[in-house]
C-alpha cells in the first residue's frame, strides 16, 4: 500500500474526524470564489470599470479576503494537526519516517483540497447570482443579473488555494519535525498553569477602558474638549491604545481576579456544578484570554466598520442634499444656454420643476487691523450676498432653519462648512472695499451652504449689498425639481446644452454616484464583515473542541462519581457561555462607544444600522454557542443513545 493509498483510506474511514477541517476549507473557498466571481460579473464590471475608486475598493477587498481566508485555513489546519498528534505518534512507532508521514499528510491535504475546491466553487457559483442581485439592489442599478460562470474566477481561486494548501502542508511538516515522539503521545495531557491573581492590573484594566470611553464621548473638535487638545488623529490613537491595552489586561487579570472572588464565595462556588465550571475556566484562562482579547478587539473594529458603512449608505440621500442644496446649479455664462437648460427643466414630465432662482454674488476685497481669515477669501475677494437674496434662496431650497432674521449694516454672517476656526473668525471685524468702505463684524456662523460651487459666503444687509461693486459679479442659477432622484436623464440633457465653464452641478448625478459607491462599500463591508464574524465564532468553536478532546478523561471521572448527562451538559454550558459571552459583550461595548462618537463627528444617524449589525452578530454567536455546547457534550460523554 502506497502513502497515497493510505491517505485515501484515512480520509474514507475517518471522515467524521476530518469533517471540521474539510468544512472550513469548503466555506473559505466558497466565500472567496463568490467574491471574485462578483468582480468578474459583466453587470458589475460595466458599472465599476468606469469608476477607478470602485475598482480599487474591489481589488483591496480581494486582498483582505485572501488574508482572512489564509489565516482561517491555517488556524483550522493547526487545530486539525494538533488533534491528530497521537495518530502521528502511532505511525512513527509503526516505522514510518517523519518524511513519509509528512508526504502522507500532504496527500490528505491535497485530496481534501481538490474535493473542497470542486464543492466550494459549485456552491459559490450557485450563490454568486444571489449576491450579484443583492449588489445590484444596494447600488440601485436598473439592471438584471444573469447566471454567469467565470473561468477567470475559477482559475484565480484554484491558484490561491493551491498556494494556501502548500503553506498548510509545510506548516504541518514543520510540526512533525519539531515534535518529539513523547510530545506526540502526551500533547493532550498538557495543562496550563492558573495565572497569578493581580488585583492592581485588574483595576487598571477597567480604568484604561473607561478612560478610552470617556475621551471618545467628549464633544468633538471644540477648543475646550479633550478632542480639541489632542486633534482627531492623535485622539483616535490614544483611545485605541487605552481600549486595546485595557481589554488585554482585563481578560488576563480581571477574569482570573473575578474567578478567584467566586471561588472564595462558598455559597456560589459550591452551588451545583459551579465548582467544576469555575475550575475548568481557571485551568485554561491564559490561552483563552489571549484568544478572546484578540477576538473582542477585532469584533469591535468589525462592528464599527459595518455600522459606519451601513450608516453612510442609509444617509446617502442626506449626503447628496448637503452636497447639492439645489437639484441643479450652474453659473450663467450666456443667456442662450441658460434658457435652453430652463426649457428642458420646465418641459420635463417625469419630475416637474418646482421653482428656480438667479442669485447674484459679488466678490469684494476687504482689509482688517487683525489677520484676515484668508481661508474664506478667493483671489477675487470674499463672496458676498444680500440678506433678502440669501433668505429667498433658502426658501426655494427648503432650508428654513438656516434663515437669518435681520442684519444691521455693521453686521455680517459667515456661511461655511468649515467651522474649525470658528472662534478665530467669530466677532472679527473688517472693512469692505465697497463704495462706502463699510465696516462689518461677523456675528454669526452657519455651516449649511446654499450653493455647491461656492464654499464660503458672507451675508450682509440689503443696504450694504446695494453698495457692492459689480466688477467681479457672477450669477448662479438654482433649479428645484419635485422628484430630484428621478431627474438623472434630465441632468444628462442639461449638461449637454451648458458650456463647460458653467460649473454645472447635479443632485441626481451626485446621488447616483454616491449610491453606487456607498452600495459597493455596504456590500463589501457586510460581506467581509459577516464572514469575519462567522470566522471568529469558528475559531472559538475549534478552540473549545480542542479542550473537549483534552477533557474526555476528566469527564469520564465525573461520570463515574455519579454526574448524569444533564448535569455534565449544564457544566459545559456554563463554561462555554463565559467563553462566548466575553468577546460578545466587549465587542459590542467597544463598537457602541466608537459608533456614538463617529455618529456625532459625521452628524448622521447610524443607530438603525448599528442595531442590525450588532443583532446579526449576536444571533450568529448564539447559534455557535449552542452548536459548541452540543458538540462538546457529545465529545466528552458520547451521543445520548450511548450514554449510561
Amino acid at each position: 500500500m502506497t502513502l497515497f493509498d493510505l491517505a485515501k483510506k484515512n480520509i474514507k474511514h475517518n471522515f467524521i474526524h476530518y469533517f471540521l477541517y474539510f468544512a472550513s476549507m469548503i466555506f473559505s473557498i466558497m466565500i472567496y470564489y463568490t467574491f471574485v466571481s462578483l468582480s468578474k460579473d459583466p453587470t458589475v464590471v460595466a458599472r465599476i470599470d468606469n469608476d477607478d475608486n470602485l475598482s480599487s475598493i474591489f481589488n483591496a477587498s480581494s486582498i483582505i479576503l485572501i488574508m482572512f481566508v489564509a489565516i482561517f485555513i491555517l488556524y483550522s489546519n493547526h487545530f486539525f494537526t494538533r488533534k491528530r498528534k497521537k495518530e502521528i505518534g502511532i505511525y512513527s512507532l509503526l516505522g514510518l519516517r517523519k518524511k513519509e508521514i509528512g508526504r502522507m499528510l500532504f496527500y490528505e491535504n491535497f485530496l481534501m483540497g481538490v474535493v473542497a475546491l470542486v464543492i466550494g466553487i459549485g456552491l459559490g457559483t450557485l450563490l454568486s447570482k444571489l449576491f450579484v442581485a443583492i449588489l445590484i439592489q444596494v447600488m440601485k442599478l436598473d439592471a438584471i443579473s444573469n447566471f454567469v460562470f467565470s473561468i477567470d474566477a475559477v482559475v484565480n481561486t484554484v491558484v490561491i488555494f493551491i498556494i494556501i494548501t502548500l503553506i498548510t502542508s509545510i506548516t504541518s511538516y514543520r510540526i512533525i519535525y519539531r515534535t518529539t515522539l513523547l510530545e506526540l503521545f502526551h500533547s493532550e495531557s498538557k495543562r496550563e498553569k492558573t495565572p497569578k491573581n493581580n488585583p492592581f492590573l485588574a483595576i487598571l484594566a477597567l480604568i484604561l477602558i473607561l478612560g478610552g470611553y470617556f475621551i471618545a464621548l467628549q464633544p468633538l473638535i471644540t477648543t475646550n474638549s479633550i478632542w480639541g487638545e489632542l486633534k482627531f488623529g492623535l485622539g483616535m490613537a490614544v483611545i485605541m491604545t487605552l481600549v486595546i491595552t485595557g481589554t488585554v489586561l482585563l481578560l488576563n487579570n480581571f477574569l482570573p481576579f473575578l474567578l478567584n472572588k467566586i471561588r472564595k464565595n462558598k455559597r456560589i462556588f459550591y452551588n451545583g456544578t459551579n465548582i467544576i465550571s469555575n475550575s475548568q475556566l481557571a485551568f485554561r484562562i491564559a490561552s483563552n484570554a489571549r484568544t478572546l482579547s484578540t477576538i473582542a478587539v477585532l469584533t469591535g473594529m468589525t462592528l464599527v466598520a459595518i455600522g459606519m458603512v451601513a450608516g453612510i449608505y442609509n444617509n446617502t440621500g442626506k449626503s447628496a442634499s448637503l452636497n447639492n442644496p439645489a437639484t441643479f446649479e450652474y453659473h450663467i455664462v450666456d443667456e442662450k444656454s441658460n434658457k435652453a437648460a430652463l426649457t428642458l427643466a420646465r418641459n420635463n414630465t417625469q419630475s416637474p420643476i418646482t421653482g428656480h432662482q438667479e442669485t447674484t454674488i459679488s466678490y469684494v476685497k476687504a482689509t482688517s487691523d487683525k489677520e484676515m481669515p484668508f481661508a474664506y477669501e478667493s483671489k477675487n475677494g470674499f463672496a458676498v450676498i444680500g440678506l433678502t437674496a440669501y433668505n429667498k434662496l433658502l426658501a426655494l431650497e427648503k432650508q428654513n432653519s438656516s434663515k437669518l432674521a435681520q442684519l444691521e449694516n455693521n453686521e455680517a454672517a459667515l456661511i461655511s462648512s468649515d467651522s474649525a476656526s470658528e472662534n478665530e473668525v467669530l466677532n472679527q471685524g473688517f472693512t469692505l472695499k465697497n463704495s462706502t468702505k463699510q465696516k462689518v463684524t461677523i456675528t454669526k456662523i452657519i455651516t449649511d451652504l446654499p450653493f455647491n460651487t461656492i464654499y464660503h459666503l458672507i451675508v450682509v444687509s440689503d443696504d450694504v449689498a446695494k453698495t457692492l461693486p459689480s466688477k467681479n459679479n457672477i450669477t448662479i442659477q438654482s433649479i428645484m425639481m419635485e422628484q430630484p432622484r428621478d431627474a438623472l436623464a434630465l441632468s444628462k440633457q442639461m449638461s449637454k446644452v451648458l458650456p463647460e465653464n458653467a460649473m454645472f452641478r447635479s443632485y441626481p448625478e451626485n446621488y447616483d454616484a454616491l449610491m453606487r459607491g456607498n452600495g459597493v462599500l455596504l456590500f463589501i463591508g457586510m460581506f467581509i464583515g459577516m464572514v469575519f464574524l462567522a470566522a471568529t465564532g469558528s475559531i472559538i468553536y475549534f478552540k473549545q473542541l480542542t479542550e473537549a478532546y483534552n477533557d474526555v478523561a476528566t469527564y469520564d471521572i465525573l461520570k463515574k462519581i455519579g454526574l448524569d448527562r444533564k448535569e455534565i451538559r449544564k457544566t459545559i454550558a456554563k463554561q462555554v457561555l463565559v467563553t462566548f459571552l466575553i468577546p460578545l459583550i466587549l465587542g459590542i461595548a467597544h463598537s457602541s462607544i466608537a459608533l456614538i462618537s463617529l455618529a456625532h463627528l459625521l452628524q448622521m444617524n447610524i443607530a438603525f444600522a448599528a442595531i442590525i449589525s450588532t443583532g446579526t452578530f449576536t444571533l450568529m454567536f448564539i447559534a455557535y454557542y449552542f452548536i459548541t455546547v452540543n458538540t462538546y457534550t457529545n465529545i466528552v460523554i458520547g451521543k445520548k443513545r450511548n450514554y449510561g
